[in-house]
């Protein structure tokens, strides 16, 4: 068995490997003048989203550990100097770069699962925010849409994108499917009945030419076949239209264990493009189970690598929870080479940040050693040529040859009186 010291050592190799995809790829906006470097406002940056810590006190106590780090207020203005489309083109590279290294395991087809997460919001309404009835002391939120992949035990947050009260649901699914089909191919689709609702969102899904599986509401019809069958078969019903969209889908119901009156309750309801028979009817449902590894991610990664923030700015929340998704995407390609849970992560990255305060700190001390020495070998070597030029001046060293090229003592006698 491996000891702690040796487990470190590999862990360490492991993340700095992991962090050479984000090293150098966003760009903090540093000037010639600025003081604090990208690397600083990066380990800043880092040390805030894994502590959960808000930038008014985060910064103060991530200055102690590293020993440079921007205040609050230059950490947000050379954040908010970064575009929407600057904060995309980045994370767009680095997800790509992690993505490469994960597909030489040739993942064919994978599973994506597309669903809501809201963050709350205790200030006053902007633009920006939408309603909830999810969270106490607030009835507003921020929401993002988040698209993410399940393939072999790999789970990664592919693209999110913000949810403001002018978005159109179907069209974020279409660009969150069309960026996912730009890197894998999709074997099918999970969403929960908040989607499969709406005929828009089911049109979008075929018009990609996938397969999609989601719960559906129980509207009246839907009970009415839940309650009297369709004369064919007991567990299914093919062929259901419904929406503005006239979508035709399959339903099949699962036992709930329940034993009610209305058969209706009964039964979970799912929605399908896939051909449904009466031997595939528990895989179908075991495969929809898959679909809490989404609200699994929102819970892992907005309670251990998420930035806190009090601002406004719409910006720089969403770059904020990209950030979030892509740390969460690194803990995972580290639990591909060895299983580690995000606390010990975390700690291991605070202890790596500390060790390279102290490497620096050696090294400072090291060069100002060398400094004051060379300034000192520098100060004697002038004190004693001046010394020197000083006695020979004083005592009138001359040096007298006489004819026979000897020395005459007398005379150098006379001027040493």
């Amino acid at each position: 068995m491996s000891s702690p010291r040796t487990n470190n050592k590999f862990f360490r190799k492991i993340n700095r490997f992991s962090f050479g995809f984000v090293e150098g790829k966003i760009n903090f906006h540093e000037k010639h003048n600025s003081l604090y470097d990208d690397r600083d406002m990066l380990q800043t940056l880092l040390f805030l989203s894994i502590r959960n810590r808000y930038p008014e006190n985060g910064c103060k106590r991530c200055k102690e550990i590293i020993g440079k780090s921007p205040d609050a207020d230059t950490f947000y203005r050379r954040i908010n100097m970064k575009s929407r489309e600057e904060i995309l083109r980045e994370f767009f590279f680095i997800q790509k770069e992690t993505i490469i290294k994960l597909k030489k395991g040739r993942i064919k087809r994978i599973m994506v699962l597309i669903d809501e997460h809201e963050i709350p919001w205790y200030g006053e309404d902007n633009p920006y925010v939408v309603g909830t009835k999810n969270f106490d002391g607030t009835k507003l939120c921020y929401k993002y849409i988040t698209i993410n992949i399940l393939k072999d035990g790999y789970k990664l947050c592919l693209f999110a994108l913000p949810v403001t009260p002018f978005s159109k649901k179907d069209k974020l699914v279409d660009e969150l499917l069309s960026v996912a089909e730009k890197w894998f191919k999709i074997g099918l689709v999970l969403f929960d009945r908040g989607f499969s609702k709406d005929s828009k969102i089911l049109k979008v899904v075929e018009k990609h030419h996938l397969k999609y599986l989601a719960p559906i509401e129980k509207r009246d019809r839907i009970k009415r076949i839940a309650n009297f069958k369709d004369g064919v078969n007991p567990f299914y019903h093919t062929e259901y239209e419904f929406g503005e969209k006239k979508i035709i889908t399959n339903l099949f119901f699962i036992p709930n264990g329940k034993r009610e009156k209305e058969k209706w309750k009964n039964y979970h309801v799912f929605c399908t493009n896939v051909d449904v028979t009466k031997a595939n009817l528990e895989f179908l449902a075991d495969l929809y189970g898959k679909r809490w590894n989404i609200e699994n991610f929102y819970r892992d990664a907005e309670s251990n690598f998420i930035v806190k923030t009090k601002t406004v700015d719409f910006t720089t929340r969403y770059f904020f929870f990209l950030f979030m998704s892509i740390l969460y995407n690194l803990w995972y390609f580290i639990r591909a080479f060895h299983p580690v849970t995000a606390e010990r992560w975390k700690d291991l990255i605070e202890d790596e940040m500390r060790e390279k305060k102290k490497i620096e700190r050696l090294v400072r001390d090291c060069l100002m050693y060398y400094a004051s020495m060379k300034f000192l070998i520098i100060l004697f070597s002038v004190t004693a040529l001046s010394f020197t030029h000083c006695f020979i001046e004083k005592i009138g060293f001359f040096v007298i040859l006489d004819d026979e090229d000897k020395w005459n003592w007398n005379n150098f006698s006379f001027y040493c009186c």
